[in-house]
């Protein structure tokens, strides 16, 4: 199977589709960094208030929420 993966990210909402920033990454991990690295930055900018950021995967040639074999999505998989 070849997935494609990708984090979404926007730092300001409400926000138009144009302000979101996708992300490619390889794996899981990857994203993890991304996500981590993303996460840090908005904590040092006090301009950010609210922010959302997951991760997508292609499924039928169409963008959706990536969830694990466990049901899990991304936030979770980095809760454990």
């Amino acid at each position: 199977m070849n997935e494609r993966l990708r984090v979404y990210y926007v730092d300001r909402l409400p926000a138009s589709k144009n302000q979101w920033l996708y992300i490619p990454v390889k794996s899981i991990d990857e994203a993890k960094l991304v996500i981590n690295t993303l996460t840090k930055r908005d904590l040092k900018d006090n301009r950010i208030t609210d922010n959302i950021m997951g991760l997508e995967i292609v499924e039928n040639e169409e963008w959706s929420e990536y969830y694990n074999d466990d049901g899990e999505d991304i936030r979770e998989i980095m809760e454990t």
